[in-house]
């Protein structure tokens, strides 16, 4: 495999090293919102370029790629974690969700249907996505400011994408009732 062939996998990596970037940042406490804020948005412009990468070097899946939504889960996830870890989120409703989803969306695995665990992943992840824009706009405006011209943007450069996602959402949302 060539050099290049490897940066959308590369790319789907640095969200590890985010999520865990943004777990070291828990000591600092609630003063590195910004940072996990632009952490996060670094996160979401590598899911956006690894995928057009991969698709334009015509390159076949590797298990890297094959996870990148579980590895995008693994940054939501630590994003959760450092809300409520820095009482930005209080504890009584971030670790009772935090384990809940988790659980939840670890038991759609036992129907070996990629979709039905996507689905029910996204929906539980959904809120967790936004919270820290959502609480960045009281405590760190720039913050939320990038956030909401990050998301803007994004939609404007990649509206077909985010019109399979949804679609996406959908079909497992439909095979997970459909039982």
């Amino acid at each position: 495999m060539k050099r290049r062939e490897r940066i959308p996998d590369w790319l789907t990596a640095s969200r590890v090293l985010i999520a865990f970037a943004i777990l070291a940042l828990i000591p600092v406490g609630p003063q590195a919102l910004g940072a996990v804020a632009g952490l996060l948005l670094l996160g979401w412009t590598t899911d956006m370029v690894d995928g057009r990468l991969a698709r334009r070097y015509e390159k076949e899946p590797t298990w890297l790629g094959e996870h990148d939504f579980q590895i995008d889960m693994i940054m939501v996830l630590a994003s959760a974690i450092f809300l409520t870890a820095t009482g930005l989120v209080p504890m009584e409703i971030g670790v009772p969700y935090i384990c809940g989803a988790v659980l939840l969306s670890l038991y759609t695995l036992r129907y070996r249907h990629f979709l039905k665990f996507k689905s029910v992943t996204m929906l539980l992840a959904f809120p967790w996505v936004f919270t820290p824009f959502v609480i960045a706009l009281f405590r760190d405006p720039i913050a939320a400011y990038a956030g909401l011209a990050w998301m803007t943007l994004a939609l404007i450069l990649d509206w077909r994408r985010f019109l399979g996602v949804v679609g996406d959402f959908l079909s497992g949302a439909r095979a997970y009732f459909r039982r």
